[in-house]
């Protein structure tokens, strides 16, 4: 009985589908690599993944709670433990309020810039779920949520506002996001057509492959100009014009709009956002 609870509290926070996590870690370490040259062991950097793990369950539970009856509806997720009802409304209350506290705890390492941005970011994390009733672009407004952990790493590293170059990085990640999110809510369209949801793939309607392609564009013409504005070798290139492939592949994949594929070329994106993080990781190395 208690084995069977911890796996469905698992499964609520998604913690059998770690790809969440994967795609949520870049952003911030994408920076914290640029500050802290080839240094990146660090106590602040455990903090950030600890934080990271913690926000991207605390995000599941928020959007089990709020879509438990949209969730039903939809065949990708009417078998999660809340919408099948093997769990409670006050167990799911419990396991939020338990990870918000832990989450909250790792705050008092980070000083006091961190704390307000922090603080910024909050709401972004509640209502994120509650966009897709009423905003016809919930994937952009996850890109801000996303995005926000980018300004965080920079104060916490330097206990200075966000400069130019942290702003880029944030820029990228909104742009990364939206695209990516809009992948993975492709696979959901027609369901959600049905039940009210909005979303970017229904607001693109046919334009969704041409305007998932610019946002790639978009996204790695970022970090080109990137790249230049701070003189790097050949081998940052090298890894981003990998990550450009990958993302011409993922183009191919969603050709036909298949579910799977789209899920496919989703989870894809945690390779391109692993690829920067090399060539970052390999600039500051030389």
């Amino acid at each position: 009985m208690f084995k069977n609870k911890l796996c469905l509290y698992s499964n609520l926070m998604r913690l059998n589908k770690p790809v969440g996590i994967f795609l949520l870690i870049w952003p911030p370490f994408w920076v914290i690599v640029f500050l802290s040259n080839d240094n990146i062991y660090s106590f602040l950097s455990l903090i950030f993944l600890l934080g990271v793990i913690f926000t991207r369950t605390i995000g599941c539970v928020v959007n089990d709670f709020f879509d438990k009856n949209y969730d039903k509806s939809v065949s990708r997720t009417k078998d999660r433990p809340y919408a099948a009802g093997l769990i409670s409304r006050k167990e799911v209350i419990f396991i939020f309020l338990i990870l918000s506290i832990l989450n909250l705890g790792l705050l008092f390492f980070l000083n006091v810039k961190t704390l307000i941005i922090a603080a910024i970011s909050i709401p972004f994390i509640l209502i994120y779920p509650l966009t897709k009733r009423f905003f016809v672009a919930p994937q952009f407004f996850l890109g801000l949520t996303f995005a926000i952990s980018t300004l965080m790493a920079h104060t916490a590293f330097t206990n200075t506002y966000p400069v130019e170059t942290t702003w880029i990085f944030f820029f990228a990640t909104v742009v990364w996001v939206t695209m990516f999110d809009t992948i993975y809510a492709l696979a959901d369209r027609d369901d959600d057509r049905k039940i009210g949801i909005k979303s970017t793939p229904i607001f693109f309607g046919n334009n969704d492959k041409l305007i998932i392609g610019v946002l790639q564009v978009i996204f790695f013409g970022i970090f080109f100009y990137f790249g230049i504005l701070e003189n790097f070798n050949r081998i940052f290139y090298i890894f981003l014009i990998t990550a450009f492939l990958l993302g011409v592949y993922n183009q191919m994949i969603i050709s036909k709009r298949e579910p799977a594929n789209c899920i496919l070329a989703f989870k894809n994106n945690q390779y391109i956002g692993l690829l920067i993080f090399l060539g970052i990781y390999a600039e500051q190395m030389l």
